[in-house]
């Protein structure tokens, strides 16, 4: 690498289907909406985008991309956007990166290896400042979804009979412990754009394209029952409960940002050993960092 680069040893970005979130090994942490779009613009400036070899693809606008195997998706340009979001007054950036997957899709996770280790990326960046950016990723690592959010427990949680239930944009991942030892780990095909879905449906009459409904949610314009929060959790434990029961663990923590949205639920309805993560939006990485950390010191032993 050239004179002047800034290394960063470890970099976690967790490309969600509906958020993307990462932080870097100083703690900085951002996240943004997966939406994106490669049309064309007249003023590409006034976006937030990356131009990588020639083509632009532009942020938190366009459609969500709803294909549940994220390896197969065209991911380059928002991890790169990601990364330079952690690292906005660097121009060259050189990290070990750390990436999550569904627990399903672990065995998709050589791939993510294939494409991004020893490699080196050249590209122009918008995010609130326009840069030419090199990015070289030395080492990638790979760690399942939800169960990152296990090392992010204090010990007394971690050795009790405990079930981790991370609820995405497009899936939810199930994790049951017993003092440590994993009995189940799996994922469902269930995720909060499912709710999303309901409720553009329900609000046709509007034409809300579904990359709308949560900023409708927040102004007002769509209102979302109890009843609609509590039939979707109930679609959530519906899904699991042929692998596990709520009631037969000491600690049930949900996380994943969008357990944030039926919080009320989990507090009001559900068994009282169930309960929200601290900070749901970001354990997975927060988890996922402690791991690489551990991961790339291994490999540099």
């Amino acid at each position: 690498m050239e004179n002047g680069a800034n290394e960063n040893k470890v970099c976690v970005v967790d490309l969600g289907n509906y958020n993307v979130k990462a932080i870097n090994n100083k703690r900085k942490q951002i996240s943004f909406q997966s939406n994106l779009s490669r049309d064309y613009e007249t003023f590409p400036d006034g976006f937030k985008y990356v131009l990588l070899d020639g083509e632009y693809t532009f942020f938190e606008k366009g459609n969500f991309n709803l294909e549940y195997i994220k390896t197969q998706k065209n991911y380059t340009s928002q991890l790169l956007y990601a990364i330079s979001l952690l690292h906005e007054d660097e121009e060259i950036i050189e990290t070990n990166l750390v990436l999550l997957l569904p627990i399903s899709e672990m065995q998709e996770k050589q791939k993510y290896i294939n494409d991004l280790k020893d490699k080196e990326f050249e590209f122009t960046v918008r995010t609130n400042k326009k840069k030419d950016k090199i990015i070289k990723i030395n080492d990638v690592f790979v760690t399942p979804e939800g169960y990152s959010s296990y090392f992010t427990l204090n010990d007394n949680v971690k050795d009790s009979n405990l079930l981790l239930i991370d609820v995405g944009g497009r899936s939810s991942d199930v994790i049951a412990l017993e003092h440590g030892k994993p009995q189940v780990l799996k994922t469902y095909h269930i995720g909060i754009l499912d709710l999303y879905m309901k409720l553009q449906n329900i609000n046709a009459d509007k034409e809300y394209k579904l990359e709308e409904i949560r900023g409708a949610i927040d102004r007002g314009y769509i209102k979302v029952t109890k009843k609609q929060l509590a039939s979707f959790t109930q679609d959530i434990i519906n899904e699991i409960k042929i692998d596990v029961n709520l009631s037969h663990f000491d600690n049930v923590v949900w996380t994943g940002g969008a357990s944030k949205v039926i919080e009320e639920i989990i507090n009001d309805i559900l068994p009282k050993q169930c309960y929200l993560h601290e900070n749901p939006l970001y354990s997975n990485i927060f988890g996922a960092l402690e791991v690489g950390k551990i991961a790339f010191n291994k490999v540099g032993a």
